[in-house]
């Protein structure tokens, strides 16, 4: 069974080898890691759709498929392109098909991260929220989740103090309508605001809120959300192993194997992808050292699908670099937070020994206007957006060739 890739599963805050594989280049494309219909056979399958005049429920699946095999193939400009013609083709079919016209514009907004174009990201996540709520009423989960996505963007895109107006909206929107989990939701995300904020400022007053705002979650759950106390407790033991404290990150693998462990991956902790070191290094100017990733960035996108197992006690194993286009020397960083996680353990009743994780690693520069004219340039600072191409039973998939 297969799922979308450039689609998320679910809304979630927890989900935040060989020497010789690492050495790979994507210059030989003849063996990527096929989970669905090959890209000659989706290709096929949207022009013959296309042809026939197939219903747009048809069209979007297959421009999906279509997308999805190009991105992974490496091609994202002709993703994108594929996703916008079928946008072009679909959007007035919002109210008949809010969903699937949604999560054509959660796909372009996908693709647009990864090629750096913020605009599109911005524009396509909007856009999809205004898809369900032409389909559903304003107090629907599926639309105050998606307006979640929307302060999530506007987080990422650099403005802050608009995410938290957007979270603290439809946290009231979602108390009003009974929808305890998706308070929750947004409750979390403006604590995860505050996180981030202390970490760039290092001022305490984001984070005693911060800390504040979990204790509450954990002690006074929403009525029909208590589960989702043990999120707190996550991000809380997160801030601990950040602090170098490992106990309350112990005590939470204790209460898990206690309880059987979990069936699909649970992430307690991971160190932060950027250390400050990667950081200077990341702001450095298109002239310096980092000259040769920003042209590979600018003409052909710089990315990487890496893979690893997580064991039965949640511990990473195996790290190695699948496939590769572009520069590799950058993937170091990313093996060093890929192995730094922790899991929780894997469930003790024999039928899941671990999971098999893959995971695409894309290095952009967002695009930017320069000021008084229309000539758009990447903007000096270089991105690693990151995308989970995971099967879905959590097996090792077999390399197999593309036809």
């Amino acid at each position: 069974m297969t799922r979308s890739i450039l689609l998320p599963l679910s809304v979630s805050l927890l989900a935040l080898g060989s020497g010789a594989s690492a050495q790979q280049q994507s210059d030989d494309q003849s063996n990527i890691v096929v989970t669905a219909r090959s890209l000659e056979n989706t290709s096929r399958d949207l022009a013959a759709c296309l042809e026939r005049g197939c219903p747009p429920e048809e069209d979007i699946a297959a421009s999906l498929a279509y997308a999805e095999n190009l991105f992974v193939a490496g091609e994202y400009r002709d993703a994108s392109s594929i996703l916008k013609k079928a946008i072009g083709r679909n959007s007035r079919y919002d109210e008949r098909l809010p969903e699937e016209v949604s999560g054509l514009y959660r796909a372009y907004s996908r693709v647009s991260e990864h090629l750096g174009e913020a605009n599109s990201f911005k524009l396509a996540t909007l856009d999809a929220r205004d898809a369900l709520e032409a389909g559903f009423d304003d107090n629907d989960p599926r639309v105050l989740l998606a307006d979640l996505d929307v302060g999530d963007s506007r987080a990422k895109l650099g403005h802050p103090d608009d995410a938290r107006v957007i979270y603290e909206r439809v946290e009231k929107e979602a108390l009003a309508a009974g929808q305890p989990r998706v308070a929750t939701y947004a409750r979390l995300r403006q604590a995860l605001l505050d996180d981030s904020r202390f970490v760039t400022t290092r001022n305490d007053v984001y984070r005693r809120r911060f800390v504040q705002q979990l204790q509450e979650i954990r002690q006074k759950p929403l009525e029909g959300a208590e589960d989702l106390g043990l999120i707190a407790d996550v991000m809380l033991a997160r801030v601990d192993r950040r602090d170098g404290k490992d106990a309350s990150t112990e005590d939470l693998i204790r209460r898990f194997a206690e309880r059987g462990g979990v069936k699909r991956p649970m992430l307690l902790y991971s160190a932060p992808l950027y250390t400050d070191a990667d950081l200077d290094r990341e702001s450095a100017r298109p002239n310096s050292g980092n000259a040769r990733l920003t042209s590979l960035s600018r003409n052909h996108p710089t990315w990487a699908d890496v893979a690893f197992w997580v064991n039965a006690d949640g511990v990473v194993e195996d790290f190695e670099v699948l496939r590769s286009q572009g520069e590799t020397g950058w993937l170091d960083q990313v093996k060093r937070h890929v192995n730094s996680r922790r899991y929780a353990p894997v469930a003790r009743d024999g039928e899941i020994p671990g999971f098999y994780i893959i995971e695409r690693y894309t290095i952009t520069q967002r695009f930017a206007q320069t000021t008084g004219t229309r000539l758009r340039v990447r903007e000096p600072v270089q991105r690693i957006e990151r995308l989970d191409l995971t099967p879905e039973n959590y097996e090792q998939p077999a390399l197999t060739q593309t036809s």
